[in-house]
């Protein structure tokens, strides 16, 4: 008998109804979504959101919901549902609408409450349970964080986590709930409205496995995608006329076929990108009309299209298309090491406006802002932004050699970097990362080497992390966890890491696994290591300082002076906060971000957080009593003479009426958050 097989569109309310409780099998591989993917789905929500022009009056009359996709189920006639296909999507919205539920006022939140638990019976004899169950290993932390109610708001980068996982989904809580912290409360039951009526899944369901398997493979590996890129296409072909046509789609399609399909689509975003001076959008039909308002198909595909697609090829080709210019190889190799590729529209725009010209300084000043924004983990919606301003800068012509340019790296990012760079940078960093730090200190050290092409590149440290209580690495270094992980102490190597050669004594370490049978190393940066006769504290702390200096040197991080001089003690940092239960405040800070006064006249929510920590509900208390907190017309508080707190995240908490993080919750005129404008003092 065949097995029963449904398919049904069904919006996001339906979905998280009593219908379906969802469990993701032990086999699946684990959650993976970044902050990046979490941020794309939140800005694609709000598009649609600004682009149907929607409001509470008129949600149900859009023409067209958005689509979430495909979810493929092993489902039988209860509501217990194995998710085979859709386990991210289910994840992040119910983080979503986690933190959406932790922001609303009652009505809305109870709504919210009853999408993420299936409420339990007295009748029945059943008792509350949660919608979405993930794998064993990270259900616990899931339920103690993001189901259970008024817990998101407790989650900071310092709750521990076990697994990969569960950091993604604290990191990807705490994104929403900050971003969400700075909509107003309008805008946020909008959105909640939106999700829950106006977004759809295709839910495939069969009765078992098999069934279900056969499905996913379909609708995963069974032809090709529509991109894109085709989507443009056939517009833009379209609008040439008919006699031109067939001259035009071969020029189309020779660029396709030289990049390759995947190749071509990538370029395409980018051009997107370039053309609209900010990321694509997943209405490709309003961006269309935009772009071609003011050009036709027939210059877009000569002017714009093909000459991009030749610079690209030289992009990722650059090996051979720059191979008499070693130089320009080494950057195109240290870029293509970046882990995103964000940075190609703005190389490509500015070899289109200027082809070579002083193209090595314009690597070299890209390659700086890629690399301390990859260092300091920069989210998407962070590097989109900064990549269109530039672009746009270019655009009017300005200088981006000029201190004018926002290609330049902002003092506090160069204060945090170096940081980074002075502490337990094996530990502290992703391995891609670390990789690329010394992957570029060894380019300087070796200055005729234009880019790595091994297959293996590991990073191994000289002190091994684990030595033997018996060993002479003891006699010189009473604490090694001071020094083991720091930069200085860090080689690179083209073999797989071996366990037992880690923990040799230094001689023996350097002759037998830091260097080849034949005597040699790949890497300066080793060989700078063999060199040495012995390893101690002091030979590994002023190699820590030299390669630090050199990244210095390089990346140009020195303070600058005219940030100093707008940061200093004379001009302190003002910065403002608002939040959805009407609270609205300005505040002041020192130079060095220690205390920070919220002035008079800032605005106190009211009601405040059952979850609010009992020492704020104090405070909070106590500035009420002595008359600094005075109830205004609107029912909530006002401030009547400015007063000063400890710290920023005691003052957002008790302005807000609820438990926050002050570094993320104060943002300053221009929308930079207090954990981002860190003032250097060297």
């Amino acid at each position: 008998m065949k097995a029963k097989l449904s398919a049904q569109e069904t919006p996001l309310y339906k979905a998280f109804s009593d219908d379906y409780l969802y469990t993701v099998p032990s086999v699946q591989r684990p959650y993976s979504w970044t902050s990046d993917e979490a941020a794309e789905l939140l800005d694609d929500l709000l598009e649609f959101i600004d682009y149907k022009g929607l409001t509470e009056n008129n949600i149900n009359d859009i023409d067209e919901p958005y689509f979430l996709g495909c979810i493929v189920l092993v489902k039988q006639d209860s509501p217990e549902s194995e998710v085979l296909d859709g386990q991210q999507r289910l994840t992040t919205l119910t983080i979503l609408l986690s933190a959406l539920r932790s922001l609303l006022s009652d009505d809305y939140a109870k709504d919210l409450e009853n999408m993420i638990v299936q409420k339990g019976s007295k009748i029945l004899g059943t008792s509350d349970t949660y919608r979405l169950k993930l794998r064993q290993r990270d259900d616990s932390f899931f339920k103690k964080y993001v189901l259970e109610k008024g817990k998101i708001e407790e989650l900071n980068s310092n709750i521990p986590v076990k697994t990969d996982s569960q950091k993604l989904i604290r990191d990807n809580a705490i994104y929403f709930v900050n971003r969400l912290c700075k909509l107003n409360s309008k805008r946020l039951k909008i959105l909640s409205s939106v999700l829950a009526t106006q977004c759809y899944f295709v839910i495939v369901s069969t009765p078992n496995f098999d069934s279900a398997f056969r499905i996913f493979t379909v609708l995963n590996d069974r032809g090709l995608d529509l991109l894109p890129s085709d989507i443009f296409k056939a517009k833009v072909i379209g609008a040439i006329p008919e006699n031109e046509q067939d001259v035009y789609t071969n020029r189309w399609e020779e660029a396709e076929v030289s990049l390759g399909r995947d190749r071509f689509n990538k370029l395409f975003d980018h051009i997107r990108m370039i053309l609209q001076k900010r990321k694509g959008s997943a209405n490709y039909k309003d961006e269309y009309d935009k772009i071609f308002k003011n050009i036709t198909g027939k210059k877009f595909i000569d002017d714009v299209l093909l000459p991009y697609s030749e610079i690209y090829t030289g992009i990722i080709e650059y090996r051979s298309f720059y191979s008499s210019q070693p130089q320009i190889m080494k950057l195109f190799s240290l870029l293509n090491r970046i882990d995103n590729n964000d940075w190609i529209p703005l190389a490509l725009f500015y070899i289109h406006l200027y082809n070579n010209e002083r193209l090595k300084d314009f690597l070299n000043l890209l390659e700086t802002f890629a690399s301390i924004s990859m260092i300091l983990r920069k989210n998407f919606n962070w590097r989109m932004s900064k990549y269109s301003q530039v672009l746009r800068q270019l655009d009017k012509g300005v200088d981006i050699f000029s201190d004018e340019s926002l290609l330049k790296v902002a003092n506090e990012d160069k204060s945090e970097v170096l940081e980074k760079l002075n502490g337990d940078v094996y530990t502290d960093l992703k391995d891609s990362v670390r990789k690329y730090i010394l992957l570029r200190l060894d380019s300087l050290l070796a200055d005729g080497q234009p880019y790595y092409d091994h297959s293996v590149i590991t990073v191994e440290h000289v002190l091994p992390q684990n030595p033997a209580v018996d060993s002479e690495w003891l006699k010189y270094f009473d604490d090694p966890s001071k020094y083991v992980h720091k930069l200085g102490n860090l080689v690179l190597l083209t073999r797989s890491k071996n366990s037992q050669a880690s923990n040799y004594d230094f001689n023996k370490k350097k002759t037998s696994y830091f260097q080849s049978k034949k005597g040699v190393t790949t890497f300066a940066l080793t060989t700078q290591v063999i060199r040495e006769k012995e390893w101690t504290p002091e030979i590994l702390k002023k190699r820590q300082k030299q390669l630090i200096d050199l990244l210095k040197k390089k990346w140009d991080l020195y303070p600058s002076l005219k940030e100093n001089k707008i940061n200093s003690e004379n001009n302190p940092i003002t910065c403002y906060l608002n939040g959805l239960r009407g609270a609205k405040a300005s505040a002041t800070f020192d130079s060095n971000l220690a205390k920070i006064k919220v002035l008079k006249g800032s605005i106190f929510a009211e009601p405040i957080s059952e979850n609010l920590q009992e020492n704020y509900q104090e405070k909070r208390n106590e500035l009420i009593k002595r008359g600094l907190l005075i109830l205004n017309d609107s029912g909530n508080f006002s401030l009547t003479e400015d007063y000063t707190f400890t710290s920023p995240s005691t003052a957002a908490a008790i302005v807000l009426g609820r438990s926050a993080n002050g570094w993320t919750a104060w943002h300053t005129e221009n929308g930079n958050a207090l954990d981002v404008i860190r003032i250097s003092d060297q």
